[in-house]
């Protein structure tokens, strides 16, 4: 399948996982996702230091929270309200430090309505600052992702492809590709790129697995994608990936 010729290319950003070893030398990209492992710390010094290194770059933010609301699951409902007081932190966060978008995880059971009520009350508030929430798929079925969004109608989408190959591969998806991207065409606006070989998440290159990228981006061509989250585990991976990208896009 050739690469299209896109009138609005995406712009190729890539994931940040230890600010103290970046630097715009060697991840010359378009915008940032920051995924601190050890999270953003609430430290206003740190984070106006933050807000100076990045000024001007499209930055968005990739929650420290797991699957929200599982702690249901796990017999400990009460951290539900220590989860939705962290995101209006990170959305706080965010504003200070000029990011725009939060992608964020749900766990598989269908919500309640209370949650669905907190969960869009949280999406509001989001917006008030200028943030748009976006929910990402993990391994997961096409099922449960339909269903979050339906739910979340103010959320947007953010589509993780190394999740999603391992999710066909498990037998998750009962919809083909081009029917499910067809469905939440409307709501993408982001990609997590990574590949694999379908057993597990490795976040590999984009070009190390089995995982057909380019049919999904040539069906993306009519979308509202707008960024490209390279999500690799090392920087020759991500450069591969980059140029990968740069040469679809061409």
């Amino acid at each position: 399948m050739q690469s299209h010729q896109s009138n609005m290319k995406p712009k190729i950003c890539c994931s940040i996982a230890k600010l103290k070893e970046f630097s715009f030398e060697d991840y010359p990209f378009e915008g940032y996702e920051l995924k601190i492992e050890e999270g953003i710390k609430p430290n206003i010094i740190i984070l106006l230091k933050t807000k100076e290194i990045f000024k001007g770059k499209d930055l968005s933010l990739h929650s420290q929270l797991s699957r929200i609301f599982s702690c249901v699951e796990r017999g400990i409902p009460e951290f539900s309200e220590a989860e939705i007081n962290i995101l209006k932190s990170e959305i706080i966060i965010s504003k200070i430090i000029g990011i725009k978008q939060i992608i964020f995880h749900m766990r598989d059971a269908p919500l309640t309505k209370e949650e669905i009520k907190q969960f869009n009350k949280i999406i509001s508030f989001a917006e008030e600052s200028g943030i748009e929430m976006l929910y990402e798929n993990h391994v997961c079925s096409d099922k449960v992702v339909l269903d979050v969004l339906k739910k979340l109608p103010k959320a947007k989408f953010c589509l993780d492809i190394g999740h999603l190959n391992v999710a066909m591969n498990k037998g998750e998806f009962k919809m083909n590709i081009k029917e499910f991207l067809d469905k939440v065409n409307s709501k993408l606006v982001s990609i997590h790129a990574h590949n694999n070989y379908g057993e597990k998440d490795e976040h590999n290159s984009i070009e190390d697995g089995n995982l057909n990228w380019k049919e999904i981006l040539n069906i993306l061509k009519e979308s509202n994608l707008k960024k490209i989250v390279i999500e690799n585990r090392n920087r020759e991976d991500a450069i591969k990936t980059k140029t990968a990208l740069e040469n679809f896009y061409k």
